[in-house]
């Protein structure tokens, strides 16, 4: 019966066996495994140690857990408590920090396990282990990311009805309070009352609360009422249960961007005005040049027309010059006439007298219609020469007109110039205009 008894109690010691030696060989399939002796050396690895560590059991056999861990990691509690745990064989659970022989830096979550024989005394250590690298790179990536955030953009957060939870010192800041000012108040007092008494921001949050982000710029104002503009996201946060449970805004100031912009809009105001009324006097300047070469070459074709009377007036004193001369030649004849008639007079004595006293009177008229074709004549000269100065002004002033005239053209290139030119300014700051107000 003693024999019997004995014989199930090892039947059942060897299934409690086979039973722990299915448990470690299922943890070995799904987890690294270690297997140091009692000084602490590694004796064996299995395959998905040296697929996760990236290399063959030949380069950490016969080393030191801690001979995987750089130097610069050995200061680390973590470090300090796994070698604690290996050196006297006492179970720990934490993270190990390794690096392969590629120089990775690899984050393994390990199990230490020290096997003892029945006297107590340590047989060897068992150490189980996850590869956690990506999952904790990538929540120190995250950590990162948002301590990069609060440092340099303004964060606040909001329950789903608006209620602010919490905010850092960015937005405090910007804003003009202290965090117990605002906790637990409704976002609308950072809105202005035409923001936060239209349709449209209850809306708003119906979108948050719908789960659908907002960024946009906000106009909002701060503790002291002054205007402050924020470029801005809204975004709804889901916890583990995929439920939506707040909504973090992080954002930038730019309220002197914003002002900025107002004084270009404005100033794009005026040089838009300023162009059109350019193009208009251009349009106008161009006009008055029109007019300028029309009455320029109808001057000019008036002189040409005065020049040609003066021509014919010329021609005319020259025909009165030459009766001039042909009524003096008659009056040097009647006077020598006259003189022949004196003289045969004379002789005849008293029977000529009277013929005497007549062709005397004959001479005296000879010798005055020479006088007065001596003076015609003078009138006649002067007559002349001042037409022929007349005619050399009217050139001359006709020349002038002709430069003019071509002057004038130019100015009327130049302005049409001009007014392509302001067209184009009116085009280009009305489509900056356009977009700034945008």
């Amino acid at each position: 019966m003693f024999g019997k008894k004995l014989q199930q109690e090892n039947e059942n010691l060897k299934e409690e066996l086979y039973m722990l030696q299915q448990l470690v060989e299922d943890v070995a399939e799904e987890m690294m495994a270690l297997e140091l002796d009692s000084g602490g050396q590694i004796k064996s690895v299995n395959s998905r140690f040296q697929s996760e560590f990236g290399a063959g059991s030949d380069s950490v056999i016969g080393r030191h857990p801690r001979d995987l861990v750089p130097e610069y990691l050995r200061s680390t509690q973590h470090f300090r408590l796994m070698t604690e745990a290996v050196s006297k064989g006492r179970v720990w659970v934490g993270a190990w920090q390794v690096q392969n022989g590629a120089g990775m830096h690899l984050w393994f979550r390990a199990m230490v396990c020290p096997i003892k024989r029945r006297d107590g005394e340590l047989d060897h250590i068992t150490i189980f282990a996850n590869n956690l690298t990506r999952t904790i790179e990538t929540s120190h990536e995250h950590e990162n990311l948002i301590r990069a955030m609060q440092r340099s953009t303004a964060v606040i957060e909001f329950d789903l009805h608006g209620h602010v939870l919490t905010a850092n010192h960015l937005f405090l800041d910007a804003m003009g309070y202290r965090l117990d000012e605002i906790k637990g108040k409704h976002h609308r007092i950072f809105c202005p009352p035409e923001v936060y008494n239209s349709p449209n921001y209850e809306q708003f949050w119906q979108r948050l609360r719908n789960g659908d982000f907002v960024a946009e710029r906000f106009k909002r104002v701060d503790k002291a009422g002054r205007e402050v503009w924020l470029e801005a996201s809204y975004n709804p946060l889901m916890n583990a249960r995929d439920e939506l449970y707040k909504v973090v805004k992080f954002a930038t100031v730019i309220t002197e961007q914003v002002l900025q912009e107002r004084e270009v809009s404005n100033a794009a105001g005026v040089a838009y005005d300023t162009s059109k009324a350019t193009d208009a006097s251009a349009k106008r300047g161009k006009e008055v040049m029109e007019n300028t070469v029309t009455v320029m070459q109808q001057l000019a074709d008036e002189m040409s027309r005065a020049v040609e009377r003066i021509g014919e007036l010329d021609q005319q004193s020259q025909t009165i010059n030459a009766l001039i001369q042909s009524i003096s030649g008659i009056a040097e004849q009647t006077n020598l006439l006259a003189l022949n008639a004196a003289i045969e007079a004379a002789r005849a004595g008293d029977q000529g007298r009277g013929f005497a006293v007549v062709a005397d009177e004959v001479r005296k008229l000879a010798s005055r219609t020479s006088e007065a074709t001596e003076e015609i004549t003078s009138v006649v000269s002067r007559n002349q020469e001042l037409t022929s100065r007349a005619v050399g002004v009217i050139e001359s002033g006709k020349s002038r007109a002709e430069e003019v005239r071509s002057l004038v053209g130019e100015a009327g290139d130049v302005i049409n110039e001009i007014q392509e030119a302001a067209r184009e300014v009116v085009d280009a700051v009305s489509q900056f205009a356009n977009r700034l107000g945008n």
